[in-house]
């Protein structure tokens, strides 16, 4: 399994021309804001997503970018600690330039994401560009190709974790650009589905869903799955646990056949 997070990706009406692509899946919207007031920020969100906590609301508000010293408690706790202690192989797949990881690291305040910061806490590298299993998180020279790549990395491990931050990023400083970055994940989609891998793709917040201007939105998230599960969560805190059953479904499905 593919778990394609794509920061700043909400609903609306736009992604109709922008972003077609993602309706042929049929998401399911997730709210993002978890009952707290202000706009839904990517510390807090992707701690609520790899965690199942209401991390908003733990701290008193919507908290960004990076996530707070508070939270790490809860990232020490993630998806990618619970899936290896399942026994499972995890791939964090998005490849770093080691001049960023030096600066991110060693630094006052780690500037990593809750994605990367999780990776770590539960003992996972945090690999180099051109690593044999890495992949460049965005700006693919060959987006299909790329989308190729990470189902033949997903046939090899039972979860790949790949953050793509490019939307949100243009979202916010480059908006006459979002229609390429929606191009080239699109390009990326078709090269992963063609393979058949399996997909979850899901977001923090909303934000590149309205270009016309470059804050975050309140907007629910997308959720897609193309595998078979559960209902689907209604937010963001869901997904953790919602996820947890469908890979304990099938770890007892393999037992079973074994």
């Amino acid at each position: 399994m593919l778990f394609l997070f794509v920061d700043g990706l909400g609903l609306g009406e736009t992604l109709e021309s922008l972003f077609p692509l993602l309706l042929e899946l049929d998401p399911k919207p997730l709210d993002a804001t978890l009952g707290v007031e202000g706009l839904p920020q990517s510390g807090t969100g992707q701690t609520a997503l790899l965690t199942g906590a209401n991390a908003p609301r733990l701290l008193g508000y919507h908290q960004g970018p990076f996530p707070s010293p508070r939270l790490e408690p809860l990232l020490r706790q993630s998806l990618y600690a619970w899936a290896q202690a399942q026994g499972l192989k995890v791939l964090h797949a998005n490849a770093y330039r080691p001049e960023y990881l030096k600066r991110a690291t060693e630094g006052r305040r780690l500037l990593l994401s809750a994605f990367a910061q999780a990776a770590r806490l539960a003992g996972l590298p945090l690999l180099p560009l051109g690593h044999p299993l890495a992949l460049p998180p965005a700006f693919w020279e060959d987006p299909y190709g790329t989308g190729a790549r990470a189902a033949a990395l997903a046939r090899a491990f039972p979860l790949v974790v790949l953050e793509y931050w490019a939307l949100d990023l243009a979202a916010h400083r480059f908006p006459e650009t979002l229609p390429q970055r929606f191009q080239e994940l699109s390009l990326f989609l078709k090269g992963f589905l063609a393979e058949g891998g399996t997909l979850l793709l899901t977001s923090d917040h909303g934000n590149a869903e309205e270009p016309w201007h470059p804050q975050h939105t309140r907007n629910p998230v997308p959720l897609v799955y193309t595998g078979q599960g559960p209902d689907r969560p209604q937010d963001l805190t869901g997904v953790l646990p919602w996820l947890q059953a469908i890979i304990t479904s099938k770890l007892r499905k393999s037992d079973r056949n074994t």
